[in-house]
C-alpha cells in the first residue's frame, strides 16, 4: 500500500486500545476460532469471555455484536438495536474482517473504522473483567467491562435469545 492511500488504513483493535490510554493486558496463545477453542485452549472462565459477531448490511455497513461466549444472538433484537432491517443483516465474510483491522478468530468490539455500529448485550454492563478479541486469533484482550463500554460507546440491549 502506498502512502498516498493512508485514508484507508484502519487500526487494529489492539492499536486503538493502546492509543486510548484505557488499561488492558494482552494474552498471547495458540490461535483460536470459535467458542469451543476459546473454552478449551484459553483456560479462562467461560463467564468472562465475550464473543464478537461481525455482520454486514445490504448497504455495506458493519454491525458488531458483543455478548457472552455462551450466548446466542437474537437477530431480530440485534437488527432493532442497530437500526437496520433483519433481512439486511448477513454475517461478514472472513475477508471482510480485514476492512476492520481484524482476522478470523480475532473479532473485537473495539473498532477504528468510521460508521461501524456496535451493540453490546445488556449482560456485559454487569460484568467485571472480560476477555475479548484483539483483532488477531492468537491474542486476547483482558479489560474491565466498564472501561470497554466507556471506550466503545455501544448501544446496549438484550441481544440473547
Amino acid at each position: 500500500m502506498s502512502d498516498s492511500v493512508r485514508d484507508d488504513v484502519v487500526l487494529s483493535p489492539e492499536e486503538v486500545l493502546r492509543n486510548s490510554g484505557v488499561p488492558f493486558t494482552v494474552l498471547d496463545h495458540v490461535p483460536i476460532v470459535g467458542q469451543r477453542d476459546a473454552e478449551t485452549k484459553l483456560g479462562l472462565a467461560t463467564e468472562q469471555l465475550l464473543k464478537t459477531m461481525v455482520f454486514r448490511t445490504a448497504d455495506g455497513t458493519f454491525v458488531l455484536a458483543a455478548l457472552p461466549v455462551t450466548g446466542r444472538v437474537n437477530y431480530g433484537r440485534l437488527a432493532r438495536a442497530a437500526g437496520v432491517s433483519r433481512s439486511s443483516l448477513r454475517q461478514a465474510a472472513p475477508e471482510e474482517l480485514a476492512l476492520l483491522g481484524m482476522e478470523v478468530g480475532g473479532a473485537s468490539p473495539v473498532c477504528d473504522r468510521p460508521g461501524v455500529t456496535v451493540v453490546f448485550d445488556a449482560s456485559v454492563a454487569a460484568m467485571d473483567v472480560v476477555y475479548c478479541g484483539s483483532g488477531r486469533a492468537d491474542r486476547t484482550v483482558r479489560i474491565e467491562a466498564a472501561r470497554l463500554i466507556e471506550l466503545v460507546g455501544p448501544t446496549i440491549e438484550e441481544l440473547s435469545s
